[in-house]
């Protein structure tokens, strides 16, 4: 038996008992305008947008980035594109150490997190990539575990190897998942500790 993830273009697929990097078989489980302005959902049908582009990672002309792949329909999210920001920040921590955020637990849904983020208020990560603007765009989020995973699988180029990359995905009370794109390892870290941000936006087919 075989596990396989289905990006645009590439079939990747590992072997059944395998581990998949920053996977596990079982999951552990400021303002006011940035959250409105976060909350207006874009839906665009795949007749009406440009094609997109063959290589992964090579940035996507008026959609905000680099288009990194289309992921399938999983967990209640339909198929989508995943389009990565060009900009990054550090020294953002991911905020409120000590305090379960409802809401921000999904490894898949990176908006959803994000949201629940900004509601709770004072989590500097999730603030700054939901307001990161590109192309007329203000859809931006701060991606969840698996959205960073398929960033390393399909254009771990994009990335800085030294460091790691805050997800939205909070681990416990206490720490949240981050993303190594050197090794392609994920674990958690305490959410006071200050980390890279990356937004990304996707686009619902």
């Amino acid at each position: 038996m075989q596990q396989t993830f289905h990006i645009q273009h590439a079939h990747i697929t590992f072997p059944a008992g395998m581990p998949i990097p920053g996977i596990v078989s079982e999951l552990k489980v400021q303002a006011d305008t940035t959250t409105s302005a976060f909350a207006s959902t874009h839906s665009l049908q795949a007749a009406d947008l440009p094609a997109a582009p063959v290589g992964h990672g090579a940035i996507w002309p008026g959609m905000g980035g680099h288009f990194i792949a289309t992921l399938p329909a999983l967990h209640g999210l339909p198929a989508r594109h995943l389009i990565l920001a060009t900009e990054e920040k550090d020294e953002l921590a991911w905020g409120r150490r000590g305090e379960e955020v409802p809401g921000a637990t999904s490894h898949h849904d990176g908006r959803a997190n994000t949201q629940a983020l900004l509601e709770h208020g004072d989590h500097p990560a999730a603030i700054w990539a939901a307001a990161y603007q590109a192309d007329g765009h203000n859809d931006f989020y701060l991606p969840s575990r698996f959205e960073l995973l398929m960033c390393y699988l399909a254009a771990p180029q994009l990335f800085q190897q030294s460091g790691w990359y805050w997800s939205s995905t909070q681990y416990s009370r206490n720490s949240a998942w981050w993303q190594d794109f050197e090794n392609g390892y994920s674990y958690d870290n305490g959410k006071v500790n200050e980390l890279r941000a990356r937004p990304v936006r996707t686009i619902h087919l």
